[in-house]
């Protein structure tokens, strides 16, 4: 759905009545979004930007439950998707691979992600901003974290000091665990001196904050009334080397992303979430670690469970590994010598096959269904501008035992998909090392496809 309107800014959030709207694009004269699904009626339409400003529209929505259609759904943008995906990075680090920032830059233009992750560092090592503004200007923008005790000065002027890149503030990182006894109440005076910094300086009143992230479940009450100052819900949701759809491993699906986002949907409702950081560890000496091809399994599955849950954003922790001397060494994507894991590969491969910039537009419905051995068969329906359509599918289950420290066989399952009109289709799927492999598969409008986790893309078009 399109909104019209005036001095709509970056983000931006949309209600249906108490309902968040996600939102595809944003331009100063019109936000794209995807309606939420609610029961028949009237609602108002709120936008509200970053900078607290709000606007709503009385019963300017009308939801009707449309008659059934027949087999098939909606599609969702594949570049909405691709521009979900971010990843970590530490540019100022001298002592790790991110020194080498040839090499930092080459893997983030291969890996095809748009954003990053950084911190709002105040240093007079003034590569630090040159690099980030030279990715800035290549289309890789970043989010950055504050600390807790930087001056309102500071973050207001930060803009000037990286005028190409910055797109995000965050709330300081980690505050819980890494704050003192008396992290909660620094924190919670801290939110709305960066919010009132930023709000009265036209050069950053135009960001949106990220908030908090946190460590621990019981963190999250003590940072509700935070809520008003930032625009974003942040979460940490690792899954502990446990698949990407984990129903949990504890009481009340203890770390899933289901129970993650209860937390900051029950801290903070209403706020539209994104993930600063999950990932997997590949240094197998340490817990909750996974081999390097159970990841490239794991992470493409992770970036499609978390767009699946409505996650705006991922950042996947971190590009590079930084060093075996280091504690949290073995979240790289690259290993410490910038070669590929195939996680790396994956996630290359994933957001090339669906990357598509472009003006705004409305997804289609494709007409099909899928029968067969559907058990655990997890999907996501994506669409291009050209009205080219991606449907992703895998198997939901674990691939390795975190706690035995062994590979889990997942067998392949025979499904079926029927389209309603004769059309091609190509499939293409990831391999071993996350690279993609093609064919195309015979004429018919029903194919039958082995499925397995590993993710398998369906490209259909007439």
């Amino acid at each position: 759905m399109l909104i019209s309107g005036r001095n709509f800014r970056t983000g931006a959030v949309v209600r249906f009545g108490s309902s968040t709207a996600p939102v595809v694009t944003v331009s100063p004269g019109q936000i794209q979004v995807m309606t939420p699904a609610e029961s028949s009626g009237t609602a108002n339409v709120t936008v509200q930007n970053a900078d607290t400003q709000a606007a709503t529209a009385a019963n300017a929505f009308m939801f009707v439950t449309p008659a059934p259609t027949g087999p098939g759904e909606t599609a969702q943008s594949a570049d909405a998707f691709v521009d979900s995906v971010g990843v970590n990075v530490h540019l100022h680090d001298g002592d790790t691979a991110y020194a080498n920032f040839a090499a930092v830059e080459n893997a983030l233009k291969g890996l095809g992600v748009r954003h990053i992750r950084d911190g709002l560092i105040d240093t007079t090592w003034t590569p630090y901003y040159d690099r980030l503004n030279e990715l800035g200007r290549a289309g890789i923008k970043s989010d950055l974290v504050t600390s807790a005790n930087q001056s309102a000065a500071l973050l207001a002027a930060y803009p000037q000091r990286v005028p190409y890149s910055l797109e995000a503030y965050e709330a300081p990182n980690e505050y819980d665990s890494g704050g003192g006894p008396n992290w909660s109440a620094t924190l919670n005076a801290f939110m709305p001196q960066l919010h009132a910094a930023l709000k009265a300086a036209p050069g950053a009143s135009k960001f949106p904050i990220a908030g908090p992230s946190l460590t621990q479940a019981g963190s999250f009450p003590k940072m509700a009334s935070a809520s008003s100052f930032f625009d974003f819900a942040n979460l940490h949701n690792y899954l502990a080397g446990r698949n990407p759809g984990t129903s949990g491993w504890g009481g009340n699906g203890y770390g899933s992303i289901d129970w993650n986002l209860a937390l900051a949907n029950t801290a903070w409702p209403g706020r539209p979430v994104i993930t600063t950081e999950t990932g997997y560890i590949n240094d197998l000496s340490k817990a909750n670690s996974v081999p390097e091809e159970v990841s490239g399994k794991y992470l493409p599955r992770l970036l499609l469970e978390q767009w699946l849950h409505g996650i705006h954003r991922t950042y996947i922790y971190e590009l590079v590994d930084i060093g075996s001397h280091f504690a949290d060494n073995g979240f790289g994507l690259l290993h410490n010598d910038f070669s590929p894991k195939p996680g790396y590969n994956a996630i290359k491969s994933l957001l090339g096959l669906l990357t598509d910039p472009g003006p705004a537009f409305l997804p289609g419905r494709l007409g099909h269904k899928l029968s067969g051995d559907l058990a655990n068969v997890h999907h996501l329906l994506l669409e291009k501008r050209d009205a080219t359509f991606y449907l992703a599918i895998w198997i939901e289950q674990p691939a390795y035992d975190v706690n035995a420290k062994k590979p889990l066989s997942v067998a392949e399952q025979s499904v079926s998909i029927d389209v309603a009109q004769p059309m091609r289709i190509r499939r293409h799927w990831l391999d071993a090392s996350g690279n993609l492999q093609t064919s195309l598969l015979g004429a018919g409008q029903t194919q039958t496809i082995e499925v397995s986790d590993q993710v398998t893309i369906l490209e259909i078009t007439q």
